[in-house]
């Protein structure tokens, strides 16, 4: 998504903070408020999980974290910079030098938080990825560290999805085919989340097929859709899927 000449300019920023390569713009004193202050505090360190969880090469692109202090200042900002934006709690856009994030104060601020910073690390070291691994590893990370692997809200409901047989058909193959963020269901999500989950949690096989893929992704190389990957390990990784999200606790 292109940027706006609009995008990092407001005479609402009332305060910035810089930590490393990430720089926090805000219509309210960070300091004052406990989610910007924790957050700031934590973003390093959520870097540095994603990097060494994913196998992946940081570079020092800058990355500009937007916060609002209302919705309505947040749509109006938003309707310059990306207009089919405005409806979202949050969003991320990429240029050429750097990422932006831009959310508003409610009461899952870190969260989407989380999630679009996550995107926005993805995105300043990989030269593309496709929309569901890319919106399943934000599901992923935008959960704090103590809650990712066990915590995330997408597992008890995806645990019952996986218990009904006649609901639960996940298919890696169609969700790789979704190629627009607007056609994302939060079907969609959950089953992106699952995949990632079992990439990162399942067998070593699934952690290589991850880690071989975005490590050809980091180098330019295009490698393939993963479901081609899972496929050369097992007939069915649908039905691996399957059990390795019944059977986690």
């Amino acid at each position: 998504m292109t940027m706006s000449p609009f995008a990092e300019s407001s005479d609402l920023w009332i305060d910035r903070q810089v930590t490393g390569r990430f720089e926090m713009r805000s219509e309210v004193p960070i300091r004052q408020s406990k989610v910007l202050s924790e957050f700031v505090l934590s973003l390093r360190q959520h870097e540095s999980d994603i990097a060494a969880i994913l196998g992946l090469r940081l570079n020092q692109k800058p990355i500009v974290i937007n916060v609002f202090q209302s919705r309505r200042n947040y749509q109006e900002f938003v309707a310059r910079v990306a207009p089919d934006g405005q409806e979202r709690r949050a969003l991320y856009v990429q240029s050429e030098t750097h990422g932006s994030v831009y959310a508003y104060l409610h009461a899952e601020l870190m969260t989407d938080l989380r999630h679009e910073t996550t995107h926005a690390i993805l995105h300043s070291s990989l030269p593309f990825l496709p929309l569901w691994l890319d919106e399943g590893l934000a599901e992923y990370f935008e959960v704090a560290s103590e809650g990712r692997i066990s915590g995330n809200p997408h597992l008890r409901r995806t645990k019952l999805d996986a218990r009904l047989i006649l609901t639960w058909r996940p298919n890696l193959t169609k969700l790789e085919a979704v190629r627009d963020q607007s056609a994302m269901t939060d079907r969609n999500y959950r089953e992106a989340w699952a995949w990632v989950h079992f990439l990162l949690h399942g067998p070593d096989a699934a952690h290589s097929a991850l880690t071989q893929y975005l490590a050809r992704v980091e180098a330019h190389d295009p490698p393939g859709p993963v479901s081609a990957q899972l496929r050369r390990v097992w007939a069915s990784p649908e039905s691996q899927l399957t059990s390795h999200i019944k059977s986690w606790k």
